[in-house]
C-alpha cells in the first residue's frame, strides 16, 4: 500500500456531489475530527509545537462545500464570498503556498458545488495546479500530499455521508487515522470514522 499522506477527493453519487478527506499519518495519529455547525476540525490530540496538525477541514456555504488539510479552509471559504471557486483556489493556495514544515508538505484543496461542479487545487514545493473538473457518475477525482498525484478512481456505492467516511476508510492507504464524508442531499451532510472504531 502506498502513503498518501492527507488525501482528498470529489465525486458523483447517484447525482450528487460528494467529498472526501482522509488523514493518514506516521507522526501524529491520535487525532480527531470535531464537527462544529457547518465546519468540521482536525485536532491534535498529543502534545506537540507543530502548527499543522490542528486545522479548519471542511467549511459548509450555502451552494459550496470547501474541504482542504489546512488553515486555507476558512481563506477560501472568505475568497468564495466574492470570486469564483476557480480565482479563489488560485489565489489561496499561491498566497500561502506549501507548509513550512520538515517536509515541505504541499496544500491540498477541493470544493464541490451543490451544482454538480467540482474544483481541486495543488500547492507544493515544485509543483502549482488548480484544476476545474466535470465529476462523474461512481467515480471520483483524488489528489494528496504525497505519492498519488491526480488521478480518478472508481469509487463504492454509499447513500449517506457517514457510508461515505466508512467507505473512504477502506482506500488501500497506509497509516490511516480518519476519514470525513461530505455530501449534497437536501443539505450538506457530514460525517467521519476514526480508524479505531
Amino acid at each position: 500500500m502506498t502513503y498518501t499522506g492527507r488525501t482528498l477527493g470529489i465525486g458523483l453519487m447517484k447525482g450528487k456531489p460528494f467529498a472526501f478527506y482522509l488523514l493518514c499519518s506516521r507522526s501524529f495519529p491520535k487525532r480527531r475530527a470535531v464537527i462544529k455547525g457547518n465546519a468540521a476540525y482536525i485536532e491534535n490530540l498529543t502534545e506537540t509545537e507543530n502548527p499543522y496538525v490542528s486545522y479548519p477541514v471542511v467549511r459548509l456555504l450555502e451552494d459550496y462545500a470547501v474541504v482542504t488539510n489546512g488553515l486555507q479552509t476558512d481563506f477560501i471559504a472568505q475568497a468564495l464570498e466574492w470570486e469564483s471557486p476557480k480565482k479563489a483556489l488560485i489565489h489561496v493556495l499561491d498566497a500561502l503556498d506549501y507548509e513550512r514544515d520538515d517536509y515541505n508538505t504541499p496544500r491540498i484543496a477541493g470544493i464541490i458545488g451543490k451544482d454538480g461542479r467540482g474544483w481541486l487545487g495543488f500547492a507544493g514545493k515544485d509543483e502549482f495546479w488548480v484544476r476545474e473538473l466535470e465529476l462523474k457518475e461512481g467515480k471520483a477525482f483524488v489528489t494528496a500530499t504525497y505519492n498519488l498525484g491526480f488521478t480518478e478512481i472508481e469509487f463504492p456505492q454509499f447513500n449517506t455521508a457517514q457510508e461515505l467516511a466508512e467507505k473512504t476508510m477502506g482506500l488501500p492507504f497506509k497509516n490511516k487515522v480518519l476519514a470525513i464524508g461530505i455530501l449534497s442531499r437536501e443539505n450538506w451532510e457530514l460525517g467521519w470514522k476514526r480508524a479505531s472504531e
